[in-house]
């Protein structure tokens, strides 16, 4: 099995736009650096129980920013229903955030001065997922159940992509037995893709399929139509979104 890595790519540089909570002109030159722009969540399944998922970090960093004394707090706010995450300028000059859900989030990062007076940028980031489903020696192949929707509730993913690998391993060289199985993904208005395939002993197949513009929840059943043989199963799933211009 392999083991899982948070994949983050693309630093960029932030800085300079204003926007006043308060009169007057901020005493600082807010100055933000965030180490990545885009993030993957990486989720595993075995024999349908959930073994890990591991949502990416990214690092706001606010230590270039000018005339620091003069800056009280650091903030960013992660552009996905949560609340602003707010460090004082005494403890600290970066912040860490977790990006548990898919989607393209408008993150916004701020210091606050003297008077309450801040200066603010807001920019996007990418993340998107890949699920890994795994099943070995089974005769009754679970159901993968997915969010299509994004964590902020727009805009919605570009596309889903899938590979699915079933195997009709040979456990005797004689007699073996073929294996017919049957694809379906199925949405909030019924089933939505199918497919269907006819997997010698021995040998495995390969259905990859992509579906846009995903909405809802969605469901993977993958059916051992005729055949006694058992199978193994791999579901390689990734949530896709557009870069941004």
């Amino acid at each position: 099995m392999q083991r899982l890595t948070v994949i983050v790519a693309s630093a960029m540089l932030l800085s300079g736009c204003m926007g006043l909570a308060r009169d007057g002109i901020p005493s600082f030159d807010m100055h933000v650096e965030a180490d990545a722009d885009y993030g993957l969540i990486l989720t595993t399944y075995e024999d349908g129980v959930q073994t890990s998922n591991v949502a990416p970090l990214i690092t706001f960093d606010f230590s270039g920013s000018g005339n620091m004394d003069n800056i009280e707090s650091f903030g960013v706010l992660p552009g996905d229903g949560r609340d602003a995450i707010v460090v004082s300028a005494a403890e600290g000059s970066s912040i860490e955030v977790d990006f548990p859900l898919h989607g393209m989030y408008g993150v916004t990062a701020f210091g606050i001065g003297e008077n309450g007076v801040y200066s603010n940028y807001t920019t996007e980031i990418r993340i998107e997922q890949v699920i890994e489903w795994y099943e070995n020696d089974t005769g009754s192949p679970g159901v993968l159940v997915f969010e299509s929707a994004p964590g902020n509730g727009w805009p919605i993913p570009s596309h889903f992509l899938l590979n699915s690998t079933v195997e009709n391993p040979s456990i005797i060289e004689l007699d073996g037995r073929e294996v017919d199985v049957k694809w379906d993904i199925v949405n909030d208005e019924g089933v939505c893709q199918t497919a269907g395939e006819n997997i010698g002993n021995g040998d495995s197949f390969v259905w990859k399929t992509v579906h846009f513009g995903p909405v809802s929840t969605h469901e993977i059943y993958l059916t051992i139509e005729d055949g006694q043989d058992r199978i193994n199963v791999h579901h390689s799933l990734a949530i896709v979104y557009n870069q941004a211009n």
